[in-house]
């Protein structure tokens, strides 16, 4: 009788501890899955990854803004986020070439990709789960705010991303607040080696006039692509835009060429718009608007960018 009950006590001690460990893995929420939406499928991922693999530079930003941990990261990784450029971080390919193998070998616990790297998509998948959460650029600030949101949901940070988006938010709509008023029209320029390349609403700088409200000085240049409308002197893109304002993002600088004075990015034709004459050119850094964009730093620096340096204001 005494040994039924020791066997009955043993028992229930073990049953205890099952319970026990069980219930812990749920409050810590590691066996919750968690289904992400993207565009380029449905992935489901375990909550709270540790061995994160990042290659989205705006996620990587949003990471380091919500304190959450990385694992590995691109080869390459801009001058503002040195923090992941150490050795602490594995480095597991390019941007535009993820190393299959190195990535298979490290074995991480999600995958995060954007446009540069959506070829890799189906190879990257039968490693872990990969989302793709480059920005939607037809529909910017929803789905900037939406793949912030997805990355908080994995990490149980949901309470600090909604303080920095509404910071955000608080801070677009005193630009917005200008631009509503403001009659005068902009022009997005990308300058590549000499040459340039307009782009309008709806296109990778789109964020000019579809967020922050800066009129188009051409209605035709809406573009859903990252080709943009290549321009030369002459063929009369300029002198029919003839913006007020005139936004340059220099390439060659933002992929390590050497940096350049304003006016040397400039052909003589964008020197003859009311632009030049009147000193509004807003030369944007491509290292964030170029390279990266999407994530919690960027999406600030692009803010401050525009309300700096077009109106004066003070953040």
């Amino acid at each position: 009788m005494q040994r039924h009950t020791f066997i009955q006590k043993v028992a229930g001690m073990v049953l205890a501890a099952f319970i026990g460990m069980a219930s812990l893995g749920i409050a810590d929420g590691k066996d919750e899955l968690v289904t992400i939406k993207h565009q380029l499928g449905e992935t489901q991922v375990r909550k709270n990854p540790e061995r994160v693999v990042i290659f989205d530079i705006g996620s990587l930003e949003t990471y380091h803004e919500l304190g959450i941990p990385v694992a590995g990261v691109a080869n390459s990784v801009p001058a503002y986020l040195p923090e992941y450029r150490s050795d602490k971080y594995a480095k597991l390919g390019g941007v535009k070439g993820p190393d299959i193998q190195a990535i298979a070998a490290f074995a991480p616990d999600l995958i995060i990709i954007s446009g540069r790297q959506s070829n890799a998509y189906d190879s990257l998948s039968t490693i872990a789960p990969t989302i793709f959460l480059g920005v939607d650029t037809k529909d910017y600030w929803r789905s900037f705010e939406t793949n912030v949101r997805h990355i908080a949901k994995l990490h149980g940070k949901e309470a600090l991303a909604e303080q920095k988006l509404a910071a955000l938010r608080q801070k677009r709509d005193l630009v917005t607040t200008e631009t509503k008023d403001d009659g005068n029209t902009g022009f997005v320029v990308l300058h590549v080696r000499g040459g340039h390349t307009a782009y309008g609403s709806g296109s990778r700088f789109g964020f000019i006039h579809d967020v922050l409200g800066v009129r188009q000085s051409l209605a035709d240049l809406d573009d859903t692509s990252h080709t943009g409308h290549r321009f030369s002197e002459g063929d009369g893109l300029v002198e029919k835009a003839n913006p007020d304002y005139l936004f340059l993002i220099d390439r060659d600088s933002a992929v390590g060429g050497d940096e350049k004075q304003t006016d040397g990015l400039l052909s003589d034709e964008l020197k003859q718009t009311p632009a030049y004459r009147n000193n509004k050119i807003v030369a944007l850094p491509g290292n964030i608007w170029y390279v990266s964009g999407g994530g919690l730093i960027s999406v600030d620096k692009m803010i401050t960018d525009v309300g700096t340096q077009l109106y004066g204001l003070k953040f």
